[in-house]
């Protein structure tokens, strides 16, 4: 990852806190066109130091906070309806090893699903990728 990708992954956080691609390009006070250059999916121009500079001002970022790599920036894999599939794999695996650890056997495969699904939503909820704790849910899911 180049200082170019760098850059453009901060500027893509950022840009999906905005309403718009549009209101966004307001902020920057920059055409729709330019930051479609810089960070749409096809993006072809360059994020240089001075343009990176400048927006750092415009957001009031501290100079250079554009360029560092953040553990937020990697983008999570997503399916097409916005699922974040590791968070997903995450669940799959804590409530299969729970079911494990509370030593059941026999859980028709429904159970499980629902208990995966509601130790997603819960996870997703929190607002963090760590899964939350799923014993109860699985102790709930014996019954």
């Amino acid at each position: 990852m180049d200082i170019n990708d760098i850059r453009r992954a901060n500027l893509r956080r950022i840009a999906s806190n905005y309403k718009s691609r549009a209101e966004f390009a307001r902020v920057l006070e920059r055409s729709e066109q330019q930051l479609y250059y810089l960070i749409g999916r096809s993006a072809s121009k360059p994020i240089g130091d001075r343009i990176a500079r400048d927006i750092e001002n415009q957001l009031d970022l501290p100079r250079g906070k554009l360029d560092l790599l953040e553990e937020s920036t990697k983008t999570p894999a997503t399916a097409s309806d916005g699922v974040n599939l590791e968070v997903l794999q995450d669940c799959i695996v804590a409530v299969e090893g729970e079911i494990d650890a509370q030593k059941l056997e026999g859980i028709p495969a429904t159970r499980k699903a629902q208990a995966i699904a509601l130790a997603y939503s819960a996870t997703m909820a929190s607002g963090k990728t760590q899964v939350v704790s799923v014993d109860f849910i699985v102790r709930t899911l014996a019954r």
